[in-house]
């Protein structure tokens, strides 16, 4: 390797490592899911529950003691392993226990080193302790009040131990225990409330706009913002503070200046922004040690415009008039989109991998096998899942955070349950099921993190879920994106219902699907036109691109529907593997009004490849064969002596020799079995023979005779096809004649001997039923298999290529009658009404609504209108 290389993969390396130094909380918690996926067990469950349920809903982000209780927690797992494969490999102690797996403790000893077995372990550790160290060098935002109060406290617990009686210092030595808990328990609301009505996250900044005509030569001096801002705030807690002393109380909200400069956009304008120490409440007094606000900058705002108002500003002598106060604000995010594409995904992987969790199979999409129906655990699983989808879209619509909470602490316990479960249960098959499992989840952990993160900054309000995700921006991602969203069965009408449903609106659910369509069509013609139409030149030609892409690709995908069926159904298909023969048994049958008779019957038929047969042996004399694959051709003997007794009684016999005369019938059947097609696996080939002489066989049953003779019994050349019907070969080959032989002693059975088994020399002396048999072959097993199995080759063509044929005229059809509605040279006007359709409605002015609608549907009934509102600009 050259030095220009190695200098480059190194500069790759430390950039890689910069990333990840600089986003190693990232990469902690996917170690976490790492851990969770590499060992579903009870153990391991507790990082995906520290991620889940406070890593990612925490506003502020993990503190240090959350990583310093990970690092313990990892060490203490780690060690427990360690000694659990010290035990079982060193001490031979043998502990075969549920509980011990479901921990997540092998019940094997390990055999490579104990840190690869147990790297994600490993991992976790590394990177949470450099995540430790990297939070204690950086700080977390705290109020410097709270280390004052703590030390108040103390001081003062230590006078009053002095001079106080034992049960005075029995309840001072508790103190510190109660306000703990209390502590606790006020944290644990102070979390609730952040998840469901939403906080800030820190650092807190508050921008303060102030009218500086003349600026000092020596600058503003910050201490003298800082505290006429505090002082200024200190006057406002005061009037609500219940204190003897209101000066004396340290609840009051505090700031401390970061920078002062002179605004670019007005010279006169100075911009001060401040970061919020302590925030006390708006309502009443509360000692900072037990309040902590959610919304601190807004509530610091509030006070400061509050005092503005009052006239505090001037009365304490302010050096500069205020302008304006802007809070830091919360961080509106939508991440929908995003949630509805995993949980969708989710549902798409288990009714695609279904049997590789629930049934231990290896085969995809095979549920449907089972006697021709769905089975109803796998019917309620997806309800289930399809289900939840439509209910976390309702708790979006009508924004309820406190159902978002629920829902996601309920879809997190559902899904880590159920997947523990399956896990636990694991027994055979283990590659595939594990991988599937831990897809479906992994799947699954991103939906319950972006459900998380949009919980940690609040759920949208109403009044901004009219715009829609894909159609927010013009990209060639986004239109495909949409594109495939139209294409996809039910999912566009089925949120149109469920948005009409959960909207307040005043449009009927037809006039929203007119609505929603003209939206649509819009997007789709700017799209055209902007990524499109925009690049090209008046007189310019096409691209050869362009043609491939649009022309010769559709040429092909056209002729591909035309010919693809027939070659399914032909013997060239490359997906077809051979069928051979698994089983075959002879039957002869004597029928007439009186009833029916077996009167032969073997199962006892050797199977033999064309291939593996005497090459000196010509028993294809006439070239019948010669068109069909060796694979697929078998040679069938059956023993001459049926496998069946003659048990029929002389009385029976009598009375059935007596119907002999009227309709007498012989049948002669095969009955053969292969492994596929599904629900065909057993054919059956019967023939009707010229009758024989009723007198023959009169003399054969009573006794007289031993044999009859049947003629023309079967055709010696026969195949079965791939949708399991048996045919004869050409009409003019001879047919097999056998004589029936009723075999007399002790016991008596019947045998058949072909009178022209000379004629077959493959069979080693065997005279009993013989055949070649063409079975074609078929498809592999599976949804493509079945199905060209199950349908003929009519019914695909009906299916695919007619159904496609007329799908493909209806979008070439009429294109003229498309025109004044698809070639707009600029549709940005009628966007803009869409849009302020949906603003209308998101504010609640529902009569701007429908007037908008009614105006947007009269332009599209004038061609004069709307060509006025199409012009470009």
């Amino acid at each position: 390797m050259s030095d220009a290389a190695s200098l480059q993969i190194g500069r790759i390396v430390r950039h890689i490592w910069s990333q990840i130094q600089s986003n190693n909380d990232v990469v902690c918690y996917c170690c976490f899911v790492l851990v969770f996926l590499w060992n579903f067990s009870l153990l391991s469950m507790v990082y995906a529950m520290a991620l889940f349920l406070y890593a990612l809903c925490v506003n502020s982000g993990p503190s240090y003691i959350f990583w310093v209780i990970m690092l313990i927690y990892t060490e203490i797992y780690i060690l427990l392993q360690y000694l659990y494969q010290i035990i079982i490999q060193h001490c031979g102690l043998s502990i075969h226990s549920s509980l011990l797996h479901e921990l997540g403790f092998p019940t094997h000893k390990i055999k490579s080193s104990f840190v690869i077995s147990s790297l994600p372990l490993f991992l976790v550790y590394l990177f949470t302790l450099i995540q430790s160290s990297i939070t204690a060098k950086d700080g977390e935002w705290m109020s410097s009040t709270e280390f004052d109060f703590c030390k108040r406290r103390v001081l003062y617990q230590k006078e009053v131990l002095v001079s106080s009686s034992w049960g005075e210092r029995a309840q001072k030595l508790l103190q510190p225990i109660t306000n703990a808990i209390k502590m606790i328990i006020r944290s644990f609301s102070w979390y609730w409330k952040s998840l469901t009505t939403g906080a800030e996250s820190p650092p807190y900044f508050v921008q303060l706009s102030m009218d500086v005509h003349m600026w000092p030569e020596d600058g503003i001096q910050p201490e003298r913002i800082e505290s006429g801002i505090n002082q200024i705030l200190r006057i406002v807690h005061n009037e609500r503070c219940k204190e003897i002393n209101p000066n004396l109380c340290p609840s009051s909200s505090r700031v401390h200046v970061q920078s002062i400069e002179r605004s670019q956009e007005n010279p006169d304008v100075a911009l001060a922004v401040f970061e919020v120490v302590y925030a006390a409440p708006l309502t009443d007094c509360t000692p900072a040690e037990w309040y902590k606000s959610l919304t601190p900058t807004a509530d610091v705002a509030k006070e400061i415009l509050k005092a503005q108002r009052a006239g505090f500003v001037e009365e304490i002598g302010f050096p500069y008039p205020i302008l304006s106060v802007i809070g830091g604000g919360k961080r509106e995010i939508d991440l929908y989109a995003y949630i509805f594409g995993a949980d969708l995904s989710v549902f798409f992987l288990v009714a695609i991998f279904y049997q590789s969790v629930i049934k231990n199979d290896s085969e995809f999409l095979e549920v449907y096998q089972l006697e021709d129906q769905f089975p109803k655990e796998f019917v309620f699983i997806l309800m289930i899942i399809f289900f939840l989808i439509v209910l976390d879209r309702i708790i979006y619509l009508c924004s309820f955070a406190t159902g978002k909470v629920l829902f996601y602490l309920f879809n997190l316990i559902l899904f880590t349950y159920s997947v523990t479960e399956y896990a636990w249960h694991e027994t055979s098959n283990r590659n595939a099921r594990g991988l599937a499992l831990r897809a479906i989840f992994l799947t699954k952990a991103v939906s319950l993190a972006l459900q998380a993160i949009q919980i940690r900054y609040g759920i949208p309000h109403q009044s901004t879920l009219y715009r829609q995700f894909l159609t927010s921006k013009v990209s060639r991602i986004n239109y495909l994106g949409y594109r495939l969203y139209r294409v996809l069965p039910f999912l566009y009408e089925l949120r149109c219902v469920l948005d009409w449903s959960c909207t307040t609106t005043s449009l009927t659910m037809y006039d929203w699907l007119k609505l929603e369509d003209i939206h649509a069509s819009l997007y789709l013609v700017k799209c055209d036109a902007v990524l499109n139409r925009a690049k090209h030149k008046q007189g310019e030609k096409q691209t050869k691109m362009t043609k491939f892409c649009s022309g010769i690709c559709l040429f092909f995908i056209l002729i591909c529907v035309i010919w693809a069926p027939m070659l399914m159904y032909s013997s060239g298909n490359p997906t077809n593997i051979a069928n051979p023969i698994k089983d075959a048994s002879a039957q002869v049958d004597i029928k007439t009004v009186a009833g029916k008779l077996t009167l032969y019957q073997t199962t006892l038929c050797e199977k033999l490849p064309w291939d593996k047969l005497n090459s000196g042996v010509n028993l294809d004399p006439q070239g019948y064969l010669d068109t069909f694959d060796k694979d697929d051709i078998q040679l069938i003997c059956c023993e001459a002596d049926a496998s069946s007794l003659w048990l029929v009684p002389n009385v029976v016999q009598t009375r059935f020799i007596q119907s002999l005369d009227r309709d007498m019938d012989i049948i002669f059947s095969w009955v053969l079995n292969r492994d596929r097609p599904k629900g065909k696996e057993v054919v059956k080939y019967e023939s009707t023979v010229d009758v024989p002489k009723q007198s023959d066989v009169e003399e054969v049953l009573n006794g007289t005779t031993n044999s009859f003779r049947i003629s023309n019994l079967y055709p010696r050349y026969f195949r079965v096809t791939g949708s399991g019907d048996v045919r004869p070969f050409e009409q003019e080959v001879s047919a097999v004649s056998a004589d029936l032989v009723l075999n007399r002693g002790s016991r008596e059975w019947w045998s058949f001997h072909d009178i022209n088994s000379s004629d077959v020399n493959g069979c080693g002396g065997l005279t009993g039923p013989m055949a070649i048999i063409v079975s074609e072959e078929t498809p592999p097993q599976g949804i493509l298999g079945d199905t060209l199995s199950k349908f003929s080759i009519w019914g695909l063509y009906i299916t695919f290529v007619l159904a496609v044929g007329r799908f493909i005229r209806l979008q070439c059809s009429d294109l003229r009658m498309r025109i004044p509605y698809e070639n707009l040279p600029s549709c940005d006007r009628l966007i803009a009404i869409c849009e302020d359709i949906y603003a209308a409605r998101a504010e609640g002015e529902l009569g701007v609504e429908e007037v908008l609608y009614w105006t947007l549907v009269k332009i599209y009934r004038s061609p004069h209108m709307l060509l006025e509102y199409t012009k470009p600009d």
